[in-house]
């Protein structure tokens, strides 16, 4: 099964996975940066938005009209005065959402957020950045897409590379997508990884004991630009 979705930076990333079933919707990541500060934003859709706020405690309970036109909904991260603000914006079917460290006000977040142009489209908002607001040096470009395999359940985090390219050399196996290599055996959390030209896939099992099952299936998958 195959599926395609906008990066925040423009860029676009067509994924294949032959054994899926089915392929909801994915979140895109990336990190804004301005002066020192990041901010870590996601897309996705309505459901992705509601799903964070009520897993942090937050709620969007103040609006803010940006110079872009957009409006920005905001709330009191953790629902919790001490701490940051959780953020929306809407951008035709999707939302993009964070929330900021104590040290970033209201006005602070609708200056830097007013610096960010917002494209709607059916793959996916793109965030055009300009002024002092660009893109983190530090983070790359990601796409959260959760592949169903039956019963199973298995994340596939796809990061684009942060030079723009890499060529897949190092240990493991050359399989259809790129080299196929799998965590060391110590790591807390096991997981497969797909190096292809343009992006690292890594393939989190739902369950522990999957992932063998994991490793198989991203023997058979192909990340590239769209």
């Amino acid at each position: 099964m195959r599926t395609t979705r906008n990066l925040l930076n423009g860029e676009t990333l067509v994924l294949d996975v032959p054994d899926a079933d089915a392929l909801p919707e994915a979140a895109a990541v990336s990190v804004l940066a301005v002066d020192g500060t990041e901010i870590e934003v996601t897309s996705g859709g309505s459901a992705y938005l509601e799903h964070y706020l009520s897993a942090s405690g937050s709620r969007l309970t103040g609006e803010v009209r940006l110079r872009t036109g957009r409006t920005l909904r905001h709330g009191r991260y953790g629902d919790d005065p001490a701490r940051g603000l959780a953020f929306a914006v809407r951008a035709g079917e999707h939302e993009i959402y964070g929330f900021t460290l104590p040290t970033l006000d209201l006005e602070g977040l609708s200056s830097l957020l007013s610096h960010v142009e917002v494209e709607a489209g059916t793959l996916g908002p793109v965030l055009r950045p300009g002024g002092p607001v660009g893109w983190s040096d530090h983070r790359t470009h990601d796409v959260a897409q959760v592949a169903h395999l039956g019963d199973t359940r298995l994340l596939l985090d796809v990061r684009r590379t942060r030079n723009g390219v890499t060529r897949p050399s190092g240990p493991g196996l050359d399989v259809r997508g790129g080299r196929l290599s799998r965590s060391a055996e110590d790591e807390r959390v096991h997981y497969a990884v797909l190096e292809t030209t343009a992006f690292v896939v890594y393939g989190i099992p739902g369950v522990e004991a999957d992932v063998d099952a994991v490793a198989t299936t991203l023997s058979g998958v192909t990340a590239e630009l769209g």
